[in-house]
């Protein structure tokens, strides 16, 4: 949770020397608008229904199970909350594919690429390291075989 603060306190301290003059990328919408409340919206999503619940009960119960304990059946549940959480972040950027504002319906918010892109890359990276975004071309004949990983669809390269 700390990295979507630390994104979101540097995106605010942009957009307050954006107002001084400069013009860095907005990253994070103004406060107290539509925009920004999609973003919040969005960020806490990512934040507590992809990590929280999902890539880090993989990592407590699996990777470090000597501390925390093996609790395959919650890893399991991890990986279902995980694919649904995944499933209503990529409706997130479909839902904006038709409006032209928003960069070939590539982002999470129709304004373009922001901290929450970040955020939400973040977590699928961590996913396809783990194997719970499988990304292979067919299946391999032999073990030893190495699987070349499909390009990720249009929305989330």
């Amino acid at each position: 949770l700390e990295s979507a603060a630390i994104n979101t306190f540097l995106g605010d301290v942009a957009n307050h020397i954006a107002d001084a003059g400069c013009d860095p990328p907005a990253l994070v919408p103004l406060p107290a608008t539509p925009q920004r409340a999609k973003y919040d919206s969005l960020v806490l999503f990512t934040m507590t229904e992809l990590d929280s619940q999902s890539l880090w009960i993989h990592r407590k119960h699996s990777d470090l199970s000597n501390v925390f304990g093996e609790a395959p059946v919650a890893v399991q549940e991890a990986r279902r909350q995980f694919d649904h959480a995944l499933d209503a972040m990529t409706d997130e950027i479909a839902e904006d594919e038709n409006d032209t504002s928003n960069v070939e319906g590539r982002y999470l918010l129709p304004t373009g690429f922001s901290a929450v892109d970040t955020l939400f890359a973040d977590c699928c990276f961590w996913a396809q390291q783990i194997g719970w975004l499988e990304r292979s071309c067919g299946t391999p004949t032999d073990s030893s075989e190495e699987q070349l990983p499909k390009p990720l669809p249009p929305k989330l390269e």
